[in-house]
């Protein structure tokens, strides 16, 4: 009898040993799951927790949401996407007085790399605030927000339609990094 006990209690230990070890698998397969639902609902916050904004000119509203789409790419890190909005960003700046701005965006809808994409985000980000002040805005608000750490601490900073902050300069790495400074 004692020699079965032996057999017996290896048997069990291995059959909860595999019984364990796949709902750690399970377990860790629905964290997975969730971190990607977690890192979808931060590419889309602005739009899912704040009003839109509407402009005077109909081309401006269009030109500001597709700048809003851009950098909640860059929030989530994906290159593709942030090529692929940039291009339709470009698309929209057809008038002659957006030339600067379309320089911006062509050298981010020319990459897939988000640290190009983010450094000319930087120089796209002030021209849009400047677009934003000397526009007439009829719905909704706009945050200039500010990340201290960006740009190798000389800092940066860009447009969101929540004070809520997700950073489109580090992404997941630094996603709350930065302030409101000013409700446009």
């Amino acid at each position: 009898m004692k020699n079965l006990r032996t057999p017996i209690a290896l048997s069990l230990a291995l059959v909860l040993s595999v019984a364990c070890s796949s709902k750690s698998t399970e377990d860790q397969s629905q964290m997975d799951g969730a971190e990607n639902h977690e890192m979808h609902e931060v590419a889309s916050t602005d739009v899912a927790k704040a009003t839109p904004v509407a402009f005077k000119d109909e081309s401006t509203t269009k030109i500001f949401n597709a700048y809003l789409a851009m950098k909640d790419a860059l929030v989530a890190t994906d290159g593709d996407k942030v090529s692929a909005e940039a291009k339709k960003l470009e698309a929209l700046l057809v008038d002659q007085k957006f030339n600067a701005i379309k320089a911006d965006v062509q050298k981010i809808a020319a990459s897939t790399d988000t640290k190009i994409q983010r450094d000319s985000f930087d120089s796209l980000s002030e021209q849009m605030i400047t677009l934003a002040k000397n526009s007439e805005l009829t719905s909704g608000n706009l945050f200039l927000q500010h990340c201290p750490m960006a740009n190798g601490n000389t800092g940066a900073n860009w447009l969101s339609l929540s004070e809520e902050i997700r950073n489109p300069y580090f992404g997941d790495k630094m996603l709350k990094c930065g302030s409101v400074t000013e409700k446009i």
